[in-house]
């Protein structure tokens, strides 16, 4: 582990009542991952994504606004299916920064409540990731996005999943944190999620799977204007696998990123 890392407890050990301090750790992280997010000086977009910028004024225009509804063209428009891409590297010289981050953004025909729910119900996973092998919920501090609690108005919960990724033989474990919460002009929704040890497990690979750590993940999902059942995502993925080639560990996040809103518009 970094030696700059500081660890944070979100639970008494109890299995069911948070840490004092886990919430607002738990703030901190939502606040963290918005502002990564939508920090236009941290990301390099690829050749598609300079020309759709070029051609689209309304992405050119909303790719980086963080407040207020998506203001997009009616159904159709010659971008509507394009899935805009961005590399970069989070600067602040801890743990993993090293890494590759991708960031990618595109249109999903769906409301953004009916998204986010899709999202963090872990019996749902293998209905958008094919390369998912189950996920579990292991620990819930909060399960409702309409009841106040030490989390606010959340879904706030540990999984446990795993992945079989092609060019890796080994499978991909996780252990993680997932925030999902309505944005504070309720212009939509966050989810964040981050990599979490239960003190219990080991934290090395064994054999057949590789401990891997979402070091920090995003999902901002907010409405179109004028449209209920449409909503604008914007993903933001830093994974670090063990042993994993960085060149393959970017092919895969690439490949990923535009997979991903592939799969979530097949269910729309």
């Amino acid at each position: 582990r970094d030696p700059k890392e500081r660890w944070v407890a979100l639970d008494t050990g109890s299995g069911r009542d948070h840490a004092p301090v886990a919430p607002y750790a738990v703030d901190a992280l939502a606040k963290g991952g918005l502002k990564s997010a939508m920090d236009q000086g941290m990301w390099k977009p690829n050749k598609q994504t300079e020309r759709i910028l070029r051609e689209c004024k309304e992405w050119a225009s909303s790719a980086w606004e963080s407040s207020g509804p998506f203001v997009c063209p009616p159904s159709g428009f010659v971008h509507e299916n394009s899935v805009l891409i961005w590399s970069g590297q989070f600067g602040h010289g801890l743990y993993g920064n090293e890494l590759p981050t991708i960031r990618a953004a595109g249109l999903v025909n769906m409301s953004p409540r009916a998204l986010v729910d899709l999202l963090v119900d872990s019996s749902r996973v293998n209905e958008y990731n094919k390369m998912s092998l189950g996920r579990s919920d292991v620990l819930v501090l909060h399960d409702s996005l309409a009841v106040d609690g030490p989390f606010g108005r959340s879904i706030t919960k540990v999984v446990r999943s795993e992945t079989q990724p092609p060019l890796v033989r080994k499978r991909l474990q996780f252990v993680t944190l997932i925030h999902a919460r309505e944005l504070e002009d309720r212009s939509g929704y966050i989810i964040v999620s981050r990599a979490v040890t239960r003190a219990e497990e080991p934290v090395d690979s064994t054999d057949g799977i590789l401990r891997s750590e979402i070091l920090m993940g995003v999902n901002v999902i907010r409405k179109v204007k004028g449209e209920k059942n449409r909503a604008v995502m914007i993903n933001v993925n830093h994974i670090r696998s063990p042993m994993v080639p960085m060149f393959i560990a970017k092919k895969i996040g690439l490949s990923a990123a535009e997979g991903f809103f592939d799969d979530i518009r097949a269910l729309c």
